[in-house]
């Protein structure tokens, strides 16, 4: 097989699995009223298959939902050992993972074309980030998650303000009523990381029990100067106040040090040997620094009225980062032009989410309605400023004795941001047939300035939109079935464009037709799914005079196919499988004709493991993947291409009595490749690392 049909044979493989369960099964008519499913969608799934999800903000099954989810289980990540929510995705259709390298900061996932590190979601709200600069982000320890789920499309009749590629919800480990629960372990890696972590889960009576899970360690990348020692505390408590109302406190506090390494030169790739760059230093330890607090704490309320339910989500978050970093330039020979940023940020958030939801039926109609109001409050104060460095010599480094010039850029941003939105929803089944239709109005404003050495930019703006989605789909009794959606999106930026101008909001629109499968004979998921979708007003950093601003580019277009599955088979056996084709084109401005960036025509994966359950080996789980990224373009300009990319992962894990040994290897041949590259510097795909983890549970 050529390395060049390789994803077409996993994308054949995927829709194989697709068409072969579903057209074994017989046709039968369903019944007029959906038939709700028993999973909790906050809650743990046995296995790598999830029949329902949180992100829809109903109790529609996915099978009858008509867009494209994608519920990443705890079962699945772990078993992989991944590492950040890059990973956690990495084996989903259509996902491009890390397009900075493995930069700890923040996690950059592309999806249909559009990188969703601002469109990320904890427990159904937004963790708020700042706009400019955008260096940092709230963080969330994966051993804190249940689940993490990716909703595809447009999002802001749910959500308000977005991209329309979608979003990322992680979803936190909750309190269990299903008894006493403990866990303790210790973790480590070939790149010297070691971390303790533990997760207690309590019931005190059938009306109260809390969950607590902490975590403390190092987390250390390929290059030894970049370590990110830290903690992680995360706790919930579920109180059932009364038969009808159940009310969950959600908490959680990290506190970090990620760094992000400096880059290559561009021009260094091809001319010195990859592996000898991929793990050089080119920063310095004396100048750079990292301190991120993150604080969280949120109350979820649900009350029962019969055939009404009133649930209220709320949450406020601190996040406080005190950063520095040296990046590289262009160089001259083997001196290495530097430059090093600093940054303060201090971000305070509220967000809350009220919604009523109940059925009504009219005559052999069933309507699931639902009506909400949503608000944020985001408030930030951050500084930046740019140095120049004194040169580093590539051939004979010398680490210790770097000056820093006066900044030649500073910045002092000050700005509060403030979101309403209504939205409505009804949910319609007749039949065998379904169909949807949602409508929200959003109100945006923002208030502040930027203060640079340059001049003081005025960031005030109000802006509102009318969003909405609409769903048409058929549910065949043999588990199968079809839809046709349209959604909308819109996403103001309190920001101002190279010429000072403040940003028009972007706007999105998107088509979509899909056919899922969910088999009665086993625990199961599969999905098709074809869309197109349009931008207008996209944003795109630029560099200007050193230091990174935004240029709207016109508008965008992608078209795409998307195969996705996930199963439980019989005897042990679970799988995820995902193919990807997609196009996508600048239509407007400089790059006109142009692909997106980060955007491959292709992308394949697929992930098998077995648990062995009887026999000597019993308790012995074996899994390996396969990831495939194909060609794409580092930048919208389409001056330099990323070759394509197969890696291999493995894992392995014994359990015995309680006690759990695992072992991973990521990337299992040490391929050397460039995950991206920007304006001065190259960033590399990690290379081979194995991580080893004890766990026992009792």
């Amino acid at each position: 097989m050529t390395h060049k049909n390789f994803p077409l044979f996993l994308g054949a493989s995927v829709l194989a699995l697709v068409a072969g369960g579903a057209l074994a099964q017989d046709a039968v008519t369903l019944d007029p009223i959906s038939v709700q499913g028993e999973e909790d969608p906050t809650g743990p799934v046995a296995g790598y298959a999830a029949g329902a999800s949180a992100a829809g903000k109903t109790d529609t099954p996915l099978l009858e939902q008509q867009g494209s989810v994608s519920v990443v289980t705890g079962d699945q990540f772990r078993d992989q050992g991944a590492q950040n929510l890059s990973e956690v995705l990495g084996y989903s259709a259509g996902v491009v993972a890390e397009t900075y390298g493995n930069d700890p900061r923040y996690n950059s996932v592309v999806v249909r074309g559009y990188d969703l590190q601002n469109e990320q979601y904890l427990n159904g709200l937004r963790l708020q980030r700042s706009s400019r600069p955008d260096y940092g982000a709230p963080s969330q320890d994966l051993y804190g998650l249940e689940r993490v789920e990716l909703l595809r499309g447009p999002a802001s009749v749910l959500y308000g303000a977005g991209s329309p590629a979608g979003i990322i919800d992680m979803v936190q480990k909750r309190a269990q009523f299903g008894g006493d629960t403990n866990q303790a372990g210790l973790s480590t890696d070939s790149n010297g990381s070691g971390a303790a972590f533990g997760d207690f889960n309590r019931v005190v009576d059938d009306r109260f029990a809390y969950r607590v899970t902490g975590k403390v360690g190092n987390q250390k990348g390929e290059i030894g100067q970049y370590d990110n020692k830290g903690g992680y505390f995360g706790f919930a408590t579920k109180y059932l106040a009364t038969p009808d109302t159940t009310v969950e406190v959600l908490g959680s506090y990290q506190d970090d040090a990620p760094g992000s390494p400096a880059g290559v030169p561009n021009s260094y790739v091809g001319t010195y040997p990859d592996r000898d760059l991929r793990d050089f230093y080119f920063g310095e330890e004396a100048l750079e620094k990292s301190d991120r607090q993150t604080a969280n704490i949120g109350m979820q309320v649900t009350h029962d009225m019969g055939n009404w339910s009133l649930t209220s989500n709320t949450r406020y978050t601190d996040f406080d980062w005190s950063y520095a970093n040296v990046s590289v330039g262009t160089p001259t020979g083997s001196s290495v032009p530097r430059t090093l940023l600093e940054q303060e940020e201090d971000v305070t958030a509220f967000a809350t989410d009220l919604r009523l939801s109940g059925a009504v039926e009219t005559g052999a109609v069933h309507h699931e309605l639902t009506f909400g109001l949503d608000a944020s409050r985001f408030e930030e104060h951050a500084t930046s400023a740019f140095s120049t460095v004194s040169a580093l010599d590539y051939s004979a480094p010398v680490y210790g004795v770097a000056t820093v010039d006066a900044p030649y850029y500073a910045a002092d941003k000050q700005a509060t941001v403030k979101q309403l939105g209504v939205y409505a929803m009804d949910e319609v089944a007749l039949g065998p047939w379904r169909a949807s239709l949602a409508l929200r109005h959003d109100w945006n404003s923002a208030e502040g300035a930027n203060v640079t050495n340059f001049g003081t930019t005025d960031l005030t703006r109000d802006d509102q939109a009318t969003t909405g989605r609409a769903g048409l789909g058929y549910v065949f009794g043999n588990g199968v079935s079809t839809y046709l959606s349209y959604a909308t999106s819109f996403a103001p930026k309190a920001d101002v464009d190279v010429n000072g101008d403040l940003l028009d909001p972007t706007e999105g629109a998107q088509w979509e037709a899909g056919v899922k499968y969910e088999p009665a004979g086993f625990d199961g998921f599969f999905t098709a799914a074809l869309f197109d979708l349009r931008e207008t007003n996209r944003n795109t950093d630029v560099v200007v005079g050193g230091v990174t601003r935004t240029e709207q580019i016109g508008e965008a277009h992608l078209q795409g196919l998307e195969l996705e599955g996930r199963a439980n088979l019989a005897e042990g056996w679970n799988l995820t499988a995902a193919y990807s084709l997609t196009h996508s084109e600048i239509l407007e401005g400089d790059n006109d004709g142009n692909e997106l960036a980060n955007t491959p025509e292709q992308t394949a994966s697929l992930w098998l493991s077995r648990d062995i359950q009887t026999g000597p080996l019993s308790g012995v789980t074996l899994g390996g993947g396969v990831r495939y990224i194909g060609e794409r373009y580092a930048s919208n300009a389409n001056t330099s291409a990323l070759d394509a990319v197969t890696l291999l992962d493995a894992g392995a894990s014994w359990e015995w009595n309680g006690a759990k040994v695992q072992l991973n290897v990521t990337n299992l041949t040490d391929e050397v490749y460039v995950s991206a590259v920007g304006y001065f510097s190259t960033y590399y795909g990690d290379g081979r690392t194995v991580s080893a983890s004890l766990t026992y549970d009792w």
